[in-house]
């Protein structure tokens, strides 16, 4: 008897019940003198041809996998470069979000007679959390006799450099405020150390190609990030993981170092902090201040990189048609205490020659809130801001706008 089989077709668990059976059915026949011939095509051999395809399969898997990553990763290198998604700088692009909700900061955007005055707060955070642009926009409206419409464009650790690429974007994208309040941070223009203080927080990748000269020319030692070649886009998930943790899981990020330190600005930009603090507490903020700002305060002298970034500020805001003005943000006593004495006078002269020379107001609200009313020395609490917003609305905000539009067209006054 000639019996053939062909395990090939089976499963391999079949198959090798299958061998099982031909053994017994091999067993037999010799017990019985039976003659049985068995043609069988091994399990090793069938094992071969099944493995073939799972193997084909894994590797066209594989394969999808790395076209679908690369795929991935060059979209978001694009996405990042074009500014298609907001990564690149989201302090930026999140200000900037508001800012389109006030029309008036656009031409053509609100009919001319219904066109309300604007006026731009640009600083860093301490402007941020100082200024209330609504409360302010409220007050000044009430005291010209006219609409107002006020908005803060502070920043965390926007410092001069920072703020004259901002006004660059802001034009770019096509803003343009009648008034622009520009903040001047004694520590930013520090200029006695060759570490900046700005370069903290004005990391260059923030930047895009075409602003790296830009800095560079205001004295801002920016070198070209790895994200503004290739690596922007074969590996953007790896250049900008910080900001892409900062933006979308924060909860992943350690010690809430965000760039923004997770505060959130209402309609108007302003970030309100605490309402007040405990004086432990405060003590304990003041002495944290102390260690970053003392190494820039002992030996203070206002002639940095800083400074030839507030001219070219102004002389932006002159070509553009914006009245500018400067701002010196509260601080408190003891914090007033650490600068050098000769750089605060050196300060004081800078400022009066910047004022004389570009015909701005420069307000000094140094002193306008008591310590108590500080967090930190220098960042203002809830109540803080409230007693800032009202003096800068009454004493500064006011008597510029109200200059300005009681003057004679293409004349443009000024405040010493």
């Amino acid at each position: 008897m000639r019996f053939t089989f062909r395990p090939w077709r089976l499963s391999r668990l079949k198959a090798a019940q299958a061998w099982r059976i031909t053994d017994q059915v091999a067993s037999r026949s010799r017990r019985h003198s039976t003659n049985l011939s068995v043609v069988i095509v091994t399990i090793r051999g069938n094992s071969r041809s099944a493995k073939r395809p799972r193997r084909h399969s894994a590797i066209v898997s594989v394969v999808i996998g790395l076209i679908l990553f690369a795929t991935i990763q060059v979209t978001t290198g694009v996405a990042i470069q074009t500014e298609w998604s907001p990564l690149r700088d989201p302090l930026y692009f999140d200000a900037t979000a508001l800012l389109h909700k006030h029309r008036a900061f656009y031409p053509g955007q609100v009919p001319a007679p219904d066109k309300p005055v604007t006026v731009l707060l640009v600083g860093s955070s301490r402007m941020l959390n100082a200024a209330d642009a609504q409360a302010a926009t409220r007050i000044v409206t009430e005291q010209v006799h006219r609409p107002v419409e006020v908005f803060n464009f502070g920043q965390a650790g926007a410092g001069p450099i920072t703020n004259a690429v901002y006004l660059q974007r802001l034009q770019r994208d096509g803003a343009k405020p009648d008034f622009v309040l520009i903040e001047i941070h004694p520590v930013f223009l520090a200029g006695q150390r060759s570490v900046l203080p700005e370069s903290r927080w004005l990391l260059p990748f923030r930047l895009s190609p075409e602003e790296l000269p830009v800095v560079r020319q205001l004295g801002f030692p920016a070198e070209t990030p790895a994200s503004h070649g290739c690596r922007g886009f074969i590996a953007p998930l790896y250049e900008y993981r910080f900001l892409i943790l900062d933006r979308y899981t924060p909860y992943l990020l350690m010690n809430n170092c965000r760039m923004n330190g997770g505060l959130k600005n209402d309609d108007y930009g302003f970030s309100r902090l605490e309402e007040a603090v405990t004086t432990d507490r405060r003590a304990t903020l003041l002495s944290k201040t102390k260690r970053q700002y003392m190494d820039y305060c002992t030996g203070y002298r206002p002639t940095g990189p800083g400074v030839t970034a507030i001219r070219a500020i102004l002389e932006h805001c002159q070509a553009a048609g914006w009245q500018a003005g400067l701002v010196l943000m509260p601080e408190s006593s003891e914090l007033r205490s650490w600068y050098s004495p000769e750089g605060l006078r050196e300060l004081d002269a800078l400022l009066s020659s910047l004022s004389a020379e570009y015909r701005v107001p420069v307000f000094d609200a140094r002193a306008w809130v008591p310590d108590p009313l500080t967090e930190d020395g220098h960042h203002l609490t809830g109540v803080g801001a409230d007693v800032f917003t009202e003096r800068l609305s009454r004493e500064a905000l006011t008597p510029w706008v109200s200059r300005i539009l009681d003057s004679p067209p293409g004349q443009a006054r000024h405040e010493e």
